[in-house]
């Protein structure tokens, strides 16, 4: 069992570091080739050649291998891979991709473009494999186009990471199509507009977002996004608490995998972020500047800076790099633009501690809102597999049956096991959603056959659907009762918080399933109103003593039927930081639960995925907690919420 543990982490790591760098150059002179840029999608309804023109330029290119041309009929022997590089027109550093020909040419349908992005600190694909985040093999025998990125600052491509920056990621990505656009007269149109697709995971996941918001051209029809994030600022620092682990983690790993090019304002953040136990304002202004959720909602309400429309920014002079004013705050040159529909075929891992479900609700949420059709499903894939997780080994242990039969492919490095949703298999599903967006054959949901469902992996190989995303439900007292009265609970914080208190909720009467996202409303305190208001405003910013900065990390757990030790559900928690009343959605989670079982609330002083983020404040050890929890209860199919009446307290 240990063995097949560590082969199953191993290959994960591999995969996630894989699929999740330098070089650069001076601007090469630009070809003037002219595609109109078309800002409306019309209705698909014909293939006939583009008589579109790119009014950027296009600057010259070093390629392997001469292009295909249907219009000279050159070079279609179709299932070559070369590799290409030009210069990035914003600051020359070099652009590097890989562009996969389709297996066969047909110069009379020609051949939808997908594009297909890396995991942070990875590089390109240079052989057409199957992988789950990156199937490429199966996207050229089907017919399609592949343009494999070297991200900004990974792999050959030169400049520094910025973690898909509307500026320079987001500059490099537009550039990258206008040159297929120019380059590659096989592609396929309709009503005079690319047929354009996007998958990738994590990292590759968030290119599509970007690229989606940025391109001037509104290219994107269909993109496959995994394991991928809505705001960094929630991401990374969500209730204000930094992700520790995670914040060393990609420091290290993204120099690592780079040769050193991350940027250094985003290196310093992340290690100032876990000496301070705080993000700094501008820096949370970069992560949401460099996510979807600025250009849904901008909820941090980011200044757009009129440089004259030029390339200039007003630098911070210490770093030369992120653009503040002088009372620091963060400002910006990408503005919002309005969304526009495109279909939306989205994973996420109920485990994932990085970017969890939450993320991918908030995504599914604003791209439902721009039109289109766009389906969430979860699996058990995620970036779990790289973080100190005590309910991955109680998962694995519940599941032997799954990893066993799993075993000879996880030890090859092949972890497509992992990447189903019930019956649904993540590349197989990826296929059938290109065929129906991009080339109008098949049926997608033969292969997803939960339909629009939101479908929710419980363990692996067990999954349910449920017609939409369940916020709150059922709703339970966070309180010891003793005698019949209800008491506040008592909650340890700090260094010495090593056992969670345990908040006994409900037993279950029959088999049911917690499926979606629990909301909490409690108030933090110390019992005691006149000492909460003795709390002092500043303090040293490394202990923080005297400023009641109770750090506290809550999750849902579950006491299977005849144990008397919780299993917290999915290893979710969500941070609270500070005295008062704290309303906020918990982590999502999926289970099934059995009769018998009893879900409780479990309140943490600190957490591994927080590792070094708890409560330095000694004046805060323990706090009292009141107020309600609730609970996403469903039916053991999913279909509706159990019974009330079924639910007592």
């Amino acid at each position: 069992m240990n063995h097949m543990t560590r082969l199953a982490l191993v290959c994960a790591i591999v995969t996630l570091l894989a699929a999740c760098g330098g070089g650069g150059g001076k601007t090469a002179s630009a070809t003037p080739d002219t595609v109109r840029a078309d800002a409306s999608r019309a209705p698909h309804s014909s293939s006939r050649q583009p008589t579109r023109t790119i009014s950027r330029p296009v600057p010259e290119n070093s390629s392997e291998m001469a292009h295909a041309s249907c219009n000279s009929g050159e070079n279609l022997s179709g299932g070559r891979s070369y590799r290409v590089q030009m210069p990035s027109r914003v600051d020359g550093a070099a652009i590097v991709f890989q562009v996969f020909e389709p297996a066969l040419f047909d110069c009379d349908t020609r051949h939808p473009l997908i594009l297909q992005g890396h995991g942070f600190s990875g590089s390109r694909t240079t052989e057409a494999g199957d992988d789950l985040l990156s199937p490429v093999r199966p996207l050229v025998e089907a017919g399609y186009t592949v343009i494999s990125i070297d991200q900004r600052g990974h792999g050959e491509s030169g400049g520094t990471i910025r973690v898909m920056d509307p500026d320079f990621e987001g500059e490099d990505l537009v550039q990258i199509l206008d040159w297929a656009e120019t380059r590659l007269d096989y592609l396929k149109y309709e009503d005079n507009n690319l047929l354009l697709g996007a998958v990738g995971g994590s990292y590759g996941g968030g290119f599509q977002y970007l690229l989606y918001n940025v391109d001037p051209d509104r290219r994107m029809d269909a993109m496959v996004p995994q394991i991928t994030w809505h705001d960094l600022t929630y991401s990374l620092n969500p209730g204000d608490v930094t992700k520790n682990y995670w914040l060393a983690f990609l420091s290290l790993a993204g120099d690592a995998g780079s040769g050193g090019s991350m940027d250094p304002y985003l290196r310093s953040t992340l290690i100032d972020g876990i000496v301070n136990n705080r993000v700094a304002e501008p820096a949370l202004d970069f992560f949401h500047y460099h996510s979807p959720s600025y250009f849904a909602d901008n909820e941090r309400q980011l200044a757009l800076f009129d440089s004259g429309n030029t390339q200039e920014y007003l630098l911070d002079p210490i770093t030369g790099q992120i653009p503040i004013t002088g009372d620091g705050r963060y400002i910006l040159k990408t503005p919002q633009r309005e969304p526009y529909p495109v279909d939306v075929l989205m994973f996420q891992g109920m485990r994932d501690s990085l970017f969890p479900f939450n993320d991918a609700y908030e995504n599914y949420r604003i791209m439902k809102r721009g039109g289109g059709d766009v389906r969430l499903l979860t699996y058990p894939f995620g970036h779990h597999y790289l973080a100190p997780n005590a309910g991955l080994i109680q998962e694995t242990l519940a599941n032997l049956t799954f990893y066993a039969g799993e075993l000879p492919t996880l030890a090859t490095g092949d972890l497509n096991g992992l990447g189903n949703c019930g019956d649904i298999e993540v590349t197989r599903a990826t296929v059938a959603w290109f065929n129906e967006k991009l080339l109008g054959k098949g049926d997608v949901n033969n292969v997803i056959t939960t339909g629009d469902q939101i479908c929710y992996t419980l363990t692996p190989g067990d999954a349910v659907a449920a017609p939409e995303v369940t916020v709150g439900g059922a709703r339970f007292a966070v309180a010891n009762k003793v005698l019949g009265a209800e008491l506040p609970v008592t909650a340890t914080t700090g260094a010495g918080a090593l056992l969670p208190a345990i908040v006994p909720l409900t037993t279950l009467p029959e088999e049911a399933v917690i499926a979606g996202i629990p909301t909490l409303d409690v108030t933090v305190g110390f019992g005691v109103p006149e000492l909460d208001a003795l709390c002092l405003d500043e303090s040293d910013p490394v202990t923080a003593t005297g400023t009641c900065d109770a750090i506290l990390f809550v999750g849902v757990g579950v006491i299977r039927s005849g144990l008397s030790v919780p299993e917290l559900i999915d290893e979710q928690v969500q941070p609270l930081r500070g005295l008062g009343r704290h309303s906020v959605e918990l982590t999502g989670i999926a289970e099934r639960l059995q009769a018998g079982d009893r879900l409780v609330l479990m309140i943490y002083g600190q957490h591994s995925t927080f590792a070094g983020a708890f409560s330095r404040d000694i004046v805060t050890a323990s706090v009292q907690v009141s107020g309600e929890v609730a609970l996403p209860i469903l039916t053991p199919d999913g279909q509706q919420a159990l019974a009330p009446e079924l639910l007592a307290d």
